[in-house]
């Protein structure tokens, strides 16, 4: 993909996410320059995710789990989509679902392309980032 195609899809995406509708739905905009998005989940046990969006559509988002400060997230002991092994890409911990890099990458989904789900209802940049902020409030109630 032309990196200039690529930069223009991922501004069109983030830009439905203003900083009003951000701040509406629990989320704190750190950074939205291509190619990432840094936002950090509001919560009782706040949650920053780097969205690395390379690429953008023709890959999904790479997420990177952070502490508010900016550091990496000790690896969470939560399921769900929160997966606390390492990527054998990252050595990190990393979110396992649809919509991901990391999941459509992952030797177990190699199978479930993101061509199945790209350009779907959710499946943009704020949409993932929305999906989740919402698995993360559930599981750290």
């Amino acid at each position: 993909m032309h990196d200039a195609l690529a930069k223009a899809n991922f501004e069109a995406d983030v830009a439905k996410l203003s900083d009003d509708a951000a701040a509406r739905v629990g989320l704190e905009i750190q950074a939205r320059t291509y190619p990432v998005l840094d936002l950090t989940v509001k919560h009782s046990r706040p949650l920053r995710l780097r969205l690395r969006c390379d690429f953008w559509d023709e890959l999904p988002p790479a997420v990177e789990l952070l502490n508010p400060d900016g550091t990496l997230l000790a690896p969470p002991h939560l399921g769900d989509i929160f997966n606390d092994g390492a990527h054998p890409s990252s050595g990190r911990p990393f979110i396992c679902m649809r919509g991901t890099r990391e999941y459509h990458t992952h030797s177990s989904h190699l199978n479930d392309r993101w061509d199945n789900y790209r350009g779907q209802d959710g499946m943009n940049i704020p949409g993932i980032a929305m999906q989740i902020a919402r698995a993360w409030r559930r599981l750290t109630k």
